[in-house]
């Protein structure tokens, strides 16, 4: 496990924030130079605390939606996960892969998709493709993505909380210069104006225009950092929902927007009313959340289940 220092961790906090900003923007909030600034993160990067920095699109405004398989496998069927997490990794509609550590799933799977008819080819694909090898087969569609800032990396008193939400159904207007862009700065939200500009052929001037434009229409949500929790030693948790009293949501979301270490929430089309995860530096800290949450609104929870996510291979906002 990589120990990070006071400086380290403000560092990550800022580019959780905010990924394309400059060294020296982030310097002047952590009271550090630009070149210190440069080498503390190239090192973060170097160590794989840091695997990248990934755009936050908002695909339902390109005319997507977003849906998503678990899959809990036959017992006897082990060497066939690789082939799986390998073909879906691979798959252009797929923005999502994980594997989990849990008794009832195994592998969760998300896929851009233009309509619900879409979902059942790729559904009817999966099955024949993988089917013998698939116990369990659950199928839902997200309907709203709430994203928080990771505010246990910072002073928790220095700043409010930040939410974005994906999943509005508004379609704006966009062109193929703007996906052009988009495909770039997806997986690398870090990539300078200029070397877009060299990969697409558009003046550096435009690209700035464009992506300010994004982000005030709200194709682009933000710019956040991706790390490897393993290497700084948090764990990431999940916790599923079902609501005997749905009223009780809106008072649940704020207590997500509040506490530090939740990262997102959800709304979906499945059993589930509220779904959350949460990054926890232990599994004790991870039940003193749970317990919380149960003390607070336990009277309006029929049931719930969690399990933790054990590997990413494969997160990118956009088709």
């Amino acid at each position: 496990m990589i120990k990070l220092d006071k400086k380290d961790r403000q560092i990550l906090y800022e580019l959780d924030l905010d990924s394309r900003q400059s060294f020296n923007q982030i310097g002047k909030k952590v009271r550090l130079s630009k070149e210190v600034v440069q080498y503390r993160i190239r090192q973060l990067e170097k160590k794989g605390v840091v695997k990248g920095y990934q755009t936050l699109v908002d695909v339902s405004k390109l005319g997507y939606i977003s849906g998503r398989f678990f899959l809990k496998l036959r017992e006897d069927t082990p060497e066939q996960e690789g082939k799986i997490i390998e073909y879906y990794k691979k798959h252009k509609k797929f923005w999502w892969v994980d594997q989990i550590s849990g008794g009832f799933r195994d592998l969760g799977l998300a896929c851009w998709i233009k309509d619900i008819y879409e979902l059942y080819d790729i559904k009817e694909d999966l099955v024949d493709r993988f089917g013998k090898y698939i116990n369990d087969l659950n199928i839902s569609s997200y309907c709203k993505f709430y994203i928080y800032n990771r505010k246990y990396l910072g002073d928790s008193k220095e700043r409010n909380r930040l939410v974005k939400v994906l999943f509005f159904p508004e379609l704006v207007e966009f062109d193929e210069k703007d996906l052009k862009i988009l495909r770039l700065i997806a997986g690398n939200a870090r990539m300078n104006l200029v070397e877009i500009s060299k990969k697409t052929g558009i003046s550096v001037t435009n690209i700035n225009y464009r992506i300010k434009k994004m982000i005030e229409n709200g194709i682009i949500k933000g710019f956040k950092v991706l790390l490897d929790l393993n290497k700084i030693g948090y764990y990431w948790y999940k916790i599923e929902v079902q609501l005997s009293d749905l009223s009780v949501k809106k008072q649940m979301f704020a207590y997500f927007e509040n506490h530090p270490n939740i990262v997102y929430a959800y709304e979906t089309l499945s059993d589930n009313d509220i779904e959350l995860e949460l990054e926890v530096d232990s599994y004790e800290k991870f039940r003193e959340v749970l317990e919380d949450i149960r003390k607070v609104f336990g009277r309006s929870i029929k049931k719930y289940y969690y399990f933790l996510w054990y590997k990413e291979h494969k997160f990118l906002f956009m088709p």
